[in-house]
């Protein structure tokens, strides 16, 4: 227990610093010390994949929900496959978005958010119509065309008001006008050298829904990789039998083929093509309808040779060249 004299010295103690530093000095000096600023804050990135190229890889964006567009049941698959196909390569990392937002270059308020000026290469698989603002357009071109990045498109990644957006449509090489009915449809393969299409024969057949191409798609700037064989289109055409659920007749639906067919005048009918744009590579492929067309096989390896392309760890000679007249 304190003594008596143990609780005098307390007191004098407490005394002795109140004269020290009266509560006067400790008021002013409130008022006159400026509280400290609040720094501006720094975003910080992390690396958390070192030594992986990262790929934004959007599909059927919710800019585009807004639309009468048609949204397709392969997207979530398509965002999957390219997603889980790099973790087994042990290539690349995804980053799955199914908005635009991250497509810019403009600095994004938050924590670890990731811009355009952090990935390799952007991944699309959709149409549009491309419900972003100018600044985002301006910064999607240029981060393939100046920075030198990639650009991969799966099946309507070529379509979508892209007359409306006619530096994309230059960019992808190939803008969609037509799309022909999901069939077994005929296919040649022009380069059989590209990386990844090795497990495809030369003259094959593969049900899926393939895209016509419209006036702004040349064999003077686009490699083509893959082309649809319209000598073989009449017994197609032919073979094709209407939906069950559809009230059209077989003759109706030979009839709509040939008059998508006849979108293109010169027989050319490009489904996978790669080419520059500025620095950068830009890749498409008309697959991806049907959930099922990525778990084929091939299918899986010819995207990851396209990505590997895209993110330039391999290369190939895509010089372009005409309609071949036979293979």
């Amino acid at each position: 227990m304190m003594d008596r004299r143990q609780l005098l010295r307390g007191i004098a103690a407490g005394a002795l610093a109140a004269e020290a530093f009266p509560t006067e000095k400790l008021f002013a000096q409130s008022q006159t010390t400026p509280a400290p600023s609040t720094p501006t804050p720094t975003y910080r990135r992390e690396n958390t994949w070192p030594g992986k190229k990262l790929i934004l890889a959007i599909a059927d964006p919710q800019e585009w929900y807004s639309s009468a567009g048609y949204h397709h049941d392969s997207a979530s698959h398509t965002l999957a496959t390219v997603e889980r196909l790099g973790r087994e390569s042990g290539l690349w990392t995804t980053i799955i978005r199914t908005d635009m937002h991250l497509l810019t270059k403009e600095e994004i308020p938050g924590a670890n958010v990731r811009t355009l000026n952090h990935f390799d290469a952007v991944f699309y698989m959709g149409e549009g119509p491309w419900n972003i603002t100018d600044r985002q357009k301006a910064d999607l071109l240029s981060f393939v065309h100046d920075d030198g990045k990639g650009f991969i498109a799966g099946h309507a990644g070529n379509g979508g008001h892209l007359l409306l957006w006619p530096e994309y449509a230059a960019m992808i090489g190939g803008n969609l006008i037509g799309e022909f009915p999901t069939a077994d449809m005929p296919i040649i393969l022009e380069d059989p050298n590209f990386p990844g299409v090795q497990g495809f024969p030369r003259d094959f057949k593969f049900k899926d829904q393939y895209t016509i191409v419209g006036p702004n798609y040349s064999r003077d700037v686009d490699h083509v990789i893959m082309r649809m064989d319209p000598s073989k289109f009449k017994e197609t055409f032919d073979a094709v039998r209407p939906d069950p659920n559809s009230r059209a007749t077989a003759e109706q639906v030979r009839q709509r083929f040939e008059k998508l067919a006849a979108l293109r005048s010169d027989g050319d009918y490009p489904i996978v093509w790669a080419k520059k744009y500025g620095k950068g590579r830009v890749w498409y492929s008309t697959f991806g309808h049907l959930e099922q067309t990525l778990d084929d096989a091939r299918v899986q390896q010819m995207y990851v040779g396209a990505i590997k392309w895209a993110l330039g760890l391999v290369d190939a000679d895509i010089t372009p060249h005409p309609l071949p007249v036979k293979l």
